[in-house]
């Protein structure tokens, strides 16, 4: 099995085996009120292997800081994608799934969503988290 991608999004739906993105590819997230939430979706694809098309997997994630610490999860997703007819031997199923936030954040700095399929550690996704001032209108 092979992770194809994991990224932050705006907006993500996975439907009919299609990634619905607006705004993706996030690598930092400004908020208002720290600690508080967040709001954005984190999208996973995942190849599975020919082989392994008709077993049952179990995807987890987590989201952590820097170093390793627990923040929220972990999340399992059992799964299978199953082999539909006529698939060649050797030709791997997308799998994809999506996790709607918000999500919340302690402090800023830092992050990273860890996943796992199969009890195997995937490399993680990072993203930093800054407090922001709100824009105020300006008077004319």
């Amino acid at each position: 099995m092979k992770l194809d991608y994991l990224l932050l999004a705006d907006k993500a739906e996975a439907i009919n085996g299609k990634l619905y993105v607006l705004g993706g590819a996030i690598g930092a997230v400004g908020l208002i009120q720290i600690p508080g939430p967040a709001q954005f979706d984190v999208a996973v694809g995942l190849l599975v292997d020919y082989a392994e098309t008709s077993d049952t997997h179990r995807l987890t994630l987590a989201m952590e800081t820097a170093d390793n610490e627990k923040v929220l999860g972990p999340v399992e997703i059992p799964f299978a994608t199953g082999r539909p007819p006529g698939l060649p031997p050797g030709d791997s199923m997308p799998f994809t799934v999506v996790i709607q936030g918000p999500f919340p954040i302690p402090t800023e700095g830092a992050f990273q969503w860890a996943i796992e399929v199969d009890g195997l550690r995937h490399e993680p996704r990072h993203f930093r988290v800054s407090k922001i001032t709100p824009l105020t209108p300006s008077a004319t």
